[in-house]
């Protein structure tokens, strides 16, 4: 005997549809009102407004790191090296001769000394403040961060030696460079996943914006002030900011306003997760289905994490030391200081079109290639910096210089939650940031050092050219990770 055959008589998004039933002998009612879950409740809601929303905000967050970037502190160097007569201080005195303090000759290396102690100092607190932001999320940490580094901004405008200089540098080197630019790109690995690379170049925006113009900002300000009005200005723009759309905009992730990361399948709750996953406590973050979560202590024990370190590491030490001395460097190839800052800004407009092309490729999965061209177009970079026939060839030094950062801003952001997970995000990212600050701060060193002993920055270039191209064959050989669960 067949099966009735039962036909809904409608299906809409209301409440209930007519069924239609088959009659038997005796008399029942030929339809009953079976309630039908509508399309909006079987759905979690879009989230286009909170994830561009979150998307701006982690793009402004970017840009308003930048009085803790290179980029911004060089213009600083020659006002403050003219005002601050680094050579002659107290301290400086325990190991500068008094011929050479008198003189003033080390001024420009213990600037840049001050500058690589304090990075070194901030670089040691990041793998902290990572754990911090998995704990409390950006809606905490986004206007605490901001409010800091706009006091630290308006200290560096009171210094007046050498312990002031080094203690200024290290509030705006970890706040600014460090602090902001880890929240802006955790910001968008909790709300983006299918999308995360495309995202992650996305906010680059700010960063270009960043390069753009706060550079010539400062430079307008010291040429119609001084140096100490511009980090005045600098830390204002950041507490006005950041702090009140944080307060009133952010949201740490999509899970906790029911909504999910982008396209990506629903997630299953924490404890499930500590099932599957065998994590040592349940977390208050969720899980995609398919998403292994790596603890910082197990990520430090693959051999991807420092393949992938290492890189970030010697773009990051020779981008700093590239920027830093950029004035200096193309002035010695008869390139004005003019022009020398107006490259920073096309470096950045490059790098803007390479991470959004660098995300696209890591959506494609093809973050190693990413990587491996990121570290030969910064050796060719140095290379033509060495040789530069003509001036003119600055463009191509600033094009290859521009497209590396461009491609790492991506590809070294999307990596970390891509391989080993969003759960720990924070404190991995944030020791591999640590480690980046930690290369940043000698990048200055090598170049400064040449500078002064020989007169030339030729052989800080040469221990320059090396390093990416090591880097470059060694991450050619990057695998994804397999998180090893407990026996």
């Amino acid at each position: 005997m067949e099966s009735p055959n039962y036909e809904p008589a409608c299906l809409t998004e209301a409440s209930s549809c007519e069924v239609a039933l088959p009659v038997s002998a005796t008399d029942i009612p030929t339809s009953v009102s079976v309630p039908v879950m509508s399309t909006a409740e079987k759905s979690p809601p879009t989230f286009k407004f909170w994830g561009g929303c979150i998307l701006a905000l982690a793009a402004l967050a970017m840009f308003m790191s930048g009085p803790g970037q290179s980029y911004s502190v060089a213009v600083y160097i020659d006002p403050m090296l003219e005002s601050l007569n680094l050579s002659s201080s107290f301290i400086a005195g325990w190991f500068v001769s008094d011929a050479a303090g008198q003189a003033g000759s080390l001024d420009r290396t213990i600037y840049s000394a001050a500058y690589t102690l304090a990075t070194l100092v901030g670089g040691f607190c990041l793998p902290f403040i990572g754990r911090m932001l998995d704990k409390q999320g950006a809606r905490v940490m986004l206007p605490l961060v901001a409010i800091l580094l706009g006091l630290a901004c308006y200290s560096m405008s009171l210094v007046t030696g050498l312990l002031g200089l080094c203690l200024c540098f290290t509030a705006i080197r970890s706040l600014g460079q460090g602090t902001l630019t880890l929240i802006s790109t955790w910001m968008v690995s909790e709300w983006f996943a299918k999308r995360r690379g495309i995202a992650t170049g996305l906010i680059s925006v700010g960063g270009t914006l960043s390069v753009l113009l706060i550079p010539q900002m400062n430079r307008w300000v010291i040429s119609n002030y001084d140096w100490r009005t511009g980090w005045i200005v600098c830390g204002a723009l950041v507490v006005v900011s950041l702090v009140v759309p944080s307060l009133l905009f952010v949201r740490n992730r999509p899970e906790d306003i029911g909504l999910y990361p982008d396209g990506a399948p629903g997630p299953v709750a924490a404890m499930e997760a500590q099932e599957k996953q065998e994590l040592k406590k349940p977390e208050p973050q969720l899980l995609l289905p398919d998403e292994e979560s790596f603890e910082l202590s197990e990520a430090i024990r693959s051999a991807a994490f420092w393949k992938v370190a290492m890189v970030l590491g010697v773009s990051a030490m020779l981008g700093t030391g590239l920027i830093f001395h950029q004035v200096s460097m193309l002035e010695e190839r008869q390139i004005s200081t003019e022009w020398a800052v107006n490259l920073i800004g096309f470096q950045a407009i490059i790098a803007t079109l390479a991470s959004l092309i660098s995300g696209y490729m890591c959506d494609k999965n093809l973050i190693r290639a990413a990587l491996v061209i990121a570290m030969f177009s910064l050796t060719a970079s140095v290379l033509v910096l060495l040789m530069m026939p003509a001036a003119w060839f600055a463009i191509f030094y600033s094009g290859c210089l521009g497209f590396q950062g461009g491609t790492l801003r991506s590809a070294g952001t999307v990596v970390w939650p891509n391989y080993f997970g969003r759960l720990h995000q924070g404190s991995v990212r944030g020791m591999a940031l640590s480690i980046q600050i930690y290369a940043a701060a000698l990048g200055t060193l090598p170049l400064a050092f040449s500078k002064d002993f020989f007169g030339t920055y030729w052989y800080g270039l040469i221990f320059f050219l090396i390093l990416p191209l090591f880097a470059g064959l060694w991450v050619a050989t990057l695998k994804r990770p397999v998180r090893k669960l407990a026996e």
